[in-house]
Order: structure tokens, then sequence, then C-alpha cells
């Protein structure tokens, strides 16, 4: 039986300290068949240290954000099984990648997800009752086509990810992954700028994670409320029935 083989995708915006160990952290991979970078808009050296490393590149003159850079992968594409992956986390062996890849190339799940996991145990049990949020996603080509286009935008992508997966095709799951690093925005960007960058990020995720989960949930109630009135309307009354 043939090997299923995946698409990797890294989105990538300023990352030219951690690019290259990405890339090469997932060049030779068995089930990788091919590593596309996103450069969406860097000022550095981003673009040249991934081609370097072993990726194909593609580039973009201004940043357009997460979801649009993944998107413009996704469609460079070739195959029907995805890996997304952060530019930031690194320290991933193949042996932890399969652990996200195997259960979507398996068939057990439409996406599965690792998660970064904290040094301290009460910090990884916590994670079990938050929103699932990490860039380190195996999923389906389908499972993507499915989000709609107003979703793909920013940091909102995560939940709405999480949200198709839940209403398409075989669910989600996820695993703590430990031994990675992460490079977070204050130490790339600075503390403020950083800190900006975080508040947006939460303020997009609560934006998506209301609009689908709370008022997503009050129009299929109100669907299913209108739908047992239509069938109460046709149901034949007892006169009807001689």
């Amino acid at each position: 039986m043939a090997q299923v083989m995946i698409t990797v995708i890294i989105p990538a915006f300023d990352e030219a300290a951690t690019i290259a160990q990405k890339v090469a952290e997932v060049i030779g991979h068995p089930s990788v068949r091919e590593v596309i970078v996103v450069d969406d808009g860097s000022n550095d050296a981003t673009a040249a240290l991934a081609k370097a490393a072993g990726a194909r590149v593609i580039r973009h003159a201004e940043n357009g954000g997460k979801a649009g850079a993944l998107d413009a992968g996704v469609a460079a594409s070739s195959e029907k099984i995805l890996l997304f992956l952060d530019a930031d986390v690194t320290g991933y062996t193949h042996a932890m990648l399969s652990r996200i890849i195997d259960p979507v190339v398996s068939g057990r799940y439409e996406m599965f997800v690792g998660i970064r996991a904290r040094r301290t145990i009460w910090l990884n049990r916590i994670l079990h009752f938050f929103p699932i949020l990490g860039g380190e996603r195996a999923l389906t080509r389908a499972l993507w086509q499915s989000i709609p286009h107003d979703h793909k935008q920013g940091f909102k992508i995560e939940i709405a990810m999480n949200y198709g997966a839940k209403w398409t095709g075989k669910g989600m799951g996820f695993a703590l992954i430990p031994g990675t690093n992460h490079r977070i925005k204050e130490k790339k960007y600075g503390l403020l700028v950083g800190l900006i960058r975080r508040i947006d990020m939460f303020r997009q995720v609560i934006v998506i994670s209301f609009r689908l989960y709370i008022i997503g949930y009050v129009v299929r109630l109100a669907r299913k409320m209108q739908d047992r009135l239509r069938s109460k309307r046709t149901k034949p009354g007892p006169e009807s029935l001689h």
C-alpha cells in the first residue's frame, strides 16, 4: 500500500532567527513530500534562509496575516493532507512530528493539533480546559476548504479550524508535545510591540469564538425550533386520517 504523503506549510514573518532550524527539523521526514515557507512580507533574511535550508519559498510583498499566508501555501501545495507549523516553535524531532501527522494520515481524525507542553504539571492539566490554540496542526485539505473565507483572517483561523473540525468529518484531537521551544512575541518584537501583538491575537480569538460558539449556537437552536414548527404544521391531523 502506497505511503500517504503530506505537504508542510510554514507561514513566516521576520523569523530569520528560527526559520532555518524549523525547515531542517522537517526535511527528511518519511511522510513529507514538500516543505513550503510563505514569507509574509518579512523585512529580514527569512526567505533566503528558508530556501537555503531546502524549502520552497513563496514571498508576499506585504504582511497580510497568518491565515492569508496559510491559504497561499495551501493553494500552492499538492497533497490532500497538510501540516501547518509555526516558524517560531523549534525543537521538533521526526518522532514528535509523527505524533501530529499519524492520526490524520491514518484517518482517525480530520485534524490533530500538537500543543507545546509546559514544564509544570498543573499548567499542562489546565490546557485541557482552554481553546485548542497552536500552529502545529495536521489536517485534511477538505477541512481547510470547508472553512468560510471570512473566517480565514489573522489568528481567527485557529478557532475556525477547531470549529470546522468538530462539525466536519472525523473531528479533531490533540496531544501535549514536550521538549519544544517557543520564541515569544515579546522577544521577537520588543516588550511593548510584542505585548500589543499578543493582545490583538487574544482579541481576534475572543471575537471569532463568540461568533462561532455563542451566536452560532443561537442560530442552530433557532433553526431547530423552526424545523419543529414546520414539522407540526405539516403533520396530518386526526380528520385527515379518516
